[in-house]
């Protein structure tokens, strides 16, 4: 027992030295008759084997790229094709069937992934989205406690509000940066409710109305979310704010004054969405955005009654009541109109 079990020991180490002293070539055969003889699996470790000594063998390459083909083995078999044609670029028949291979692969990936096509296949997409906003009118509501404060010594009836809700809507073009980053560029347009006061007097009333109107551009970054078939997103942006106010004072039915001013101002956003596909090229989404932004300035020409015209400042006197009033004067302040708040909002967006 014991003279066999030494003789076995002697004869495993002797067969074990050659296949250690063994080159790059003897492993190279040794699997070549292997692939010849159609035995795939056993050829990989010899031509894997020679392909650690001889890093540069485009023809072990491309054996090893047909065992693991020929094993239905597509991903490693086009790993080591690219390796052989890296080497040897010249051969038209092997870059066809890694070319094959690899679109095989794009195409399974492509049918096993949930994750909708709209979202992964274009690159450019034009938005549509409207919504409602809030925000806080900056000095309004100030000019607005003024306006109670000060009619209201003067024992007059007397209501007044600034209301910063109202309608948004706008215009979307964004351009992906790769499956999960993407800019783009946002115009915005509202109207709001805006500043509205009352006087009522024995002998008829007064009305006093300003409602702002907000346009924005702004350029803004996206981060998307993969959420099976739908996705999130976060986005941030920033740019340019622009005040329109339509100004009307009535005086018992009658214009006394009105007209248009506008002024400029700089905000930005941070926003939350959730999308979801709708066919090859559309998709939808529900989204809110929190918004600090603010304008000033705001001036234009006006008219009174009698048709004169002039160039005046939205601001408020020394008793803090708002209205259009020839810039410059001591004591009068500038009024800004800031949209301050948040918003919510559907959209629909074109793909391609």
């Amino acid at each position: 027992m014991p003279f066999r079990f030494i003789l076995s020991s002697f004869l495993f180490l002797f067969l074990s030295l050659p296949l250690r002293a063994a080159t790059a070539n003897d492993y190279y055969v040794a699997g070549f008759d292997l692939y010849a003889r159609r035995d795939y699996s056993k050829s990989i470790p010899y031509m894997k084997a020679v392909v650690q000594l001889d890093p540069q063998n485009a023809k072990a390459w491309q054996i090893l790229g047909y065992d693991y083909y020929l094993s239905n083995q597509p991903a490693p078999a086009l790993a080591a094709f690219d390796h052989s044609l890296r080497w040897y670029p010249q051969n038209p028949e092997l870059w066809n069937l890694a070319e094959s291979i690899r679109a095989r692969i794009v195409w399974e990936n492509e049918r096993n992934d949930i994750y909708p096509r709209v979202f992964r296949n274009y690159n450019i997409w034009v938005k549509l989205q409207s919504g409602v906003m809030a925000s806080s009118l900056g000095d309004l509501p100030k000019a607005a406690t003024a306006f109670s404060n000060y009619y209201s010594s003067l024992k007059l009836q007397n209501s007044a509000a600034a209301d910063g809700f109202g309608p948004f809507g706008g215009l979307e073009v964004g351009f992906m940066l790769d499956t999960f980053n993407a800019w783009g560029v946002v115009l915005d347009a509202a109207t709001l409710n805006g500043y509205n006061a009352q006087i009522k007097e024995n002998t008829g009333y007064l009305r006093e109305g300003i409602q702002p109107k907000m346009i924005s551009v702004q350029a803004e970054y996206f981060r998307f979310f993969k959420m099976g078939r739908t996705r999130l997103y976060a986005n941030l942006g920033g740019g340019f704010y622009n005040t329109i106010v339509d100004l009307s004072y009535v005086n018992n039915g009658n214009v006394f004054e009105s007209g248009e001013m506008a002024g400029m101002g700089i905000g930005g956003f941070l926003g939350a969405g959730w999308e979801i596909a709708l066919g090859e090229q559309f998709s939808a989404s529900l989204f809110a955005r929190a918004r600090v932004a603010s304008t000033g300035n705001i001036q234009g020409t006006t008219t009174n009654g009698f048709g004169s015209s002039q160039t005046s400042v939205l601001s408020t006197d020394p008793n803090g009541l708002v209205g259009p009033n020839l810039p410059g004067i001591s004591g009068y302040k500038p009024v800004n109109v800031d949209y301050t708040g948040a918003d919510v909002g559907l959209s629909i967006s074109y793909h391609y």
